[in-house]
């Protein structure tokens, strides 16, 4: 084998087609963005219904101008008017008398109810949010995992097929040029080394030139296949 074949500067192989068996460069498979991730629970955070916001129509409190008074204050004096203002309890049992104080007061109940009906669902959330935190913990775990044994099987995968390789087939195919330009002339000088003893018989002629013959079509059709993959003609890269 001639040496100067390998150290030859080799252009870059056609590109594969995709069902080559060259060596894959593409890398650990990917998720495309327009995908759907898979679903690991059902994360449905809508409140329920006993949870919807309660909006009912309240009736006002009483107004100034109305001059409302429970019914066992009316006949009372001034004196005991004032006697009654300077006792806030007693003032907040004769407000509660008015039709609206029970209505205000279900509606307070009903936003506590709400409110605790929202911390519990939060709670439920947050356990949720915890368990899908170390469900996606493995699953990245795995994944890393995956990828360090995709990339080694890469790596064994192209080496293995690195002497089928375009570059490798290429400088392979110059090498073997050059070879069978050395075995054409090693045959042509064959003939003259041998001792005819002055002349040759027409069988070792015919021979000769059947050899030669044969050495110089193996020479001519791999010149040919160089040239078909220098112009990019090679079949199953093109």
């Amino acid at each position: 084998m001639n040496p100067a074949a390998l150290n030859s500067d080799t252009p870059p192989p056609p590109p594969p087609k995709p069902s080559s068996h060259e060596a894959s460069r593409g890398g650990t498979p990917q998720f495309h963005a327009s995908s759907p991730a898979p679903s690991l629970m059902n994360t449905n955070t809508s409140p329920s219904p006993a949870m919807t916001n309660p909006q009912n129509v309240l009736p006002p409190p009483p107004a100034v101008d109305e001059g409302w008074l429970p019914d066992g204050v009316r006949d009372k004096s001034t004196v005991d008017l004032q006697t009654i203002l300077k006792e806030p309890n007693l003032l907040s049992a004769l407000a509660s008398r008015h039709p609206s104080y029970t209505a205000h007061q279900q509606q307070l109940q009903n936003i506590l109810k709400y409110n605790q009906d929202l911390a519990t669902h939060l709670l439920d959330l947050q356990s949720q949010l915890d368990e899908m935190r170390g469900s996606t913990e493995t699953l990245l775990l795995t994944h890393q995992s995956l990828e360090v044994s995709w990339r080694k099987k890469q790596s064994e995968m192209d080496t293995a097929l690195a002497p089928w390789s375009p570059k490798a087939l290429y400088q392979r195919l110059a090498a073997s040029i050059a070879e069978q330009e050395a075995v054409c002339h090693a045959v042509e000088e064959s003939f003259l080394e041998e001792e005819h003893h002055g002349r040759a018989t027409e069988k070792e002629v015919a021979d000769w030139i059947r050899r030669v013959r044969a050495e110089t079509a193996k020479l001519a059709a791999r010149r040919e296949a160089k040239a078909r993959w220098d112009e990019g003609r090679v079949g199953g890269w093109r």
